[in-house]
């Protein structure tokens, strides 16, 4: 038998390769939610969904994409971006002021149609007509063109100074609405819970200002600034 002194001393376990593949990837998630909560969050600044618009305005970073439309009078356009402006003010100097609507809506579309309605005649007697154009973008798959003529009548809405709008491709609407933080979901009962609001966009796309719906005259004042100014968003 063997003396106690000549046992061998057992060798100290080591990791095993799972467990350490299992602690690189706990350290590289770990990193990357990090680095995705600081771009998200605007370096630890803006927690919340209005705080995290504000920011992205603020450092020009919020821009709609392009978006090829129909109109009330069933005309094609094409806003935004990098595509040529041909809404109800154009060239370089056209500044927008931006609702997301469905003609179904009886509550908050009714009342953002109905502050349009009072821009439209603010503009036509500031001498704003062709610099500051209003678009109502329907984001409801079911809007027909009867249904944009509909609202347009209701409101008053006249192109090319008013276009009441829907997208030729749904997919291109629901790119623009996670762009503008703008939030429309079904509500399970053939209409949407959505946040109701202004834009005021520059002829690129680049969103200068975003409202509630009662600051629509702040609205109206920035975006005449920058329509004065020559539609620079910068």
């Amino acid at each position: 038998m063997a003396s106690l002194a000549h046992r061998v001393k057992p060798a100290r376990p080591r990791g095993s390769p799972a467990v350490l593949m299992v602690l690189a990837v706990l350290c590289l998630v770990l990193v990357l939610g990090a680095s995705g909560l600081w771009a998200i969050t605007h370096g630890l600044t803006a927690w919340t969904l209005d705080q995290r618009r504000e920011a992205r305005i603020a450092a020009h970073q919020m821009r709609l994409p392009p978006i090829a439309v129909h109109d009330q009078l069933g005309q094609p356009h094409r806003l935004f971006g990098e595509l040529p402006a041909e809404g109800p003010a154009e060239g370089a100097r056209a500044v927008y002021l931006v609702d997301a609507i469905y003609t179904r809506c009886q509550t908050v579309c009714r009342a953002l149609g109905a502050a349009f309605a009072q821009l439209s005649r603010q503009l036509e007697a500031d001498g704003m007509t062709g610099r500051i154009g209003l678009i109502s973008l329907s984001f409801d798959p079911r809007d027909t063109g009867a249904d944009l003529a509909g609202y347009a009548r209701e409101h008053g809405a006249r192109p090319p100074q008013w276009r009441v709008a829907a997208p030729d491709a749904p997919a291109a609407m629901q790119a623009l609405l996670r762009e503008a933080d703008i939030i429309a979901i079904p509500d399970g009962f053939g209409g949407f819970v959505h946040n109701g609001g202004l834009q005021v966009v520059d002829a690129r796309g680049v969103v200068l200002g975003s409202f509630a719906l009662e600051d629509f005259h702040a609205a109206y004042a920035l975006a005449q600034r920058h329509a004065l100014a020559g539609g620079a968003g910068r």
